[in-house]
């Protein structure tokens, strides 16, 4: 009698169990149906629009071709706590310090094991591509390479594990009072269209 009572008891709850679970996929399918239903509807009334131009897409390729020069610029570094660690006038925008040649990532079918394995029909991951500048751009640290223009007119690479602001011509540092003034006009500009 007791066995007999175990199995039901047991039966009793994997079912109630399943059920549960079937009852929650259907609630999520339910969710999702009418999540497609309200986005089909915003795609009738409110499609996504389709413009000739993009203001941002033409300012990120200036931004591309002016930092592809030998620009003119002042850069400036600051401690966590906002204040003023040092500066110089400087070449470029400074590149972060992990920026890359090459791919830092790399796709493989060989496990940490060694052991080698064959997928079908589809790739391990996404692997990155190179910005239009050649580099591999980065992201994974604030550190900056600053390229100081030296005495003698040669660039001076500089190290700089702080926040780092280049300014697009030159500027006045009052290190006693913490602030950045622009003392002249830009060397660095963006055509407007």
């Amino acid at each position: 009698m007791r066995k007999t009572t175990l199995v039901v008891f047991c039966v009793t709850i994997v079912t109630v169990a399943l059920a549960g679970c079937e009852q929650k996929q259907t609630s999520e399918s339910r969710d999702a149906k009418r999540v497609m239903q309200q986005q089909d509807q915003y795609e009738k009334s409110q499609p996504v629009p389709v413009f000739d131009w993009s203001l941002e897409r033409h300012l990120v390729i200036e931004l591309y071709r002016t930092r592809n020069q030998k620009v003119a610029t002042h850069s400036v570094w600051r401690s966590d706590y906002g204040l003023v660690e040092g500066d110089c006038p400087s070449m470029g925008y400074g590149l972060p310090y992990d920026t890359s040649l090459t791919n830092p990532l790399v796709a493989t079918n060989i496990a940490q094991t060694g052991e080698q394995h064959t997928y079908q029909g589809g790739s391990l991951t996404s692997i990155e591509q190179a910005e239009p500048n050649g580099v591999f751009a980065s992201k994974n640290t604030s550190a900056t390479w600053v390229f100081c223009i030296g005495e003698s007119g040669s660039l001076e690479p500089v190290y700089v594990e702080s926040k780092v602001t280049v300014y697009p011509g030159p500027v006045k540092v009052d290190y006693d009072r913490n602030r950045v003034t622009r003392s002249g006009a830009a060397t660095v500009l963006i055509r407007k269209e």
